[in-house]
């Protein structure tokens, strides 16, 4: 595998590219919920790729290096698709708790069902039973 990427390095941005095109493809073009209950099902399929991911960017988390600014953009345009639909609050909400659920189902994915964690937030925030506190009155 390397002798065709040429490096680990590049190896490793070939598969990163490639999990974020199909992440993309993922949310894109239809209902958001609805994408982002595919996507949890996709997660759930490919068990390998969602731990690659968090592994890679807890790795990189106090670096400064061209992986992490390679996460920061991939959080940063999620959020801009999100907040177009949501608004610049919830969308960072959701982005939080979608890193939250992928944590706590690979740590135990026996017990834990992503795509019903999904499905239950994603009703409360579609029922406006998520997000920020309302501003104090008065």
């Amino acid at each position: 595998m390397i002798h065709h990427f040429g490096s680990k390095e590049n190896l490793l941005k070939a598969v990163l590219d490639e999990f974020d095109a199909r992440a993309v493809a993922r949310v894109t073009g239809s209902e958001l919920a609805q994408a982002l209950l595919d996507d949890a099902e996709y997660t759930m399929a490919h068990k390998g790729l969602a731990t690659l991911h968090t592994v890679l960017q807890a790795e990189h988390l106090a670096r400064d290096d061209e992986i992490t600014h390679r996460f920061r953009a991939r959080n940063r345009a999620l959020r801009g698709h999100f907040a177009a639909v949501l608004g610049e609050a919830a969308a960072v909400e959701l982005i939080a708790f979608i890193e939250g659920a992928l944590t706590v189902w690979l740590l135990d994915p026996e017990t834990t069902d992503l795509r019903a964690m999904y499905a239950r937030y994603l009703a409360r925030l579609q029922n406006g039973e998520t997000g920020p506190d309302p501003a104090p009155s008065g």
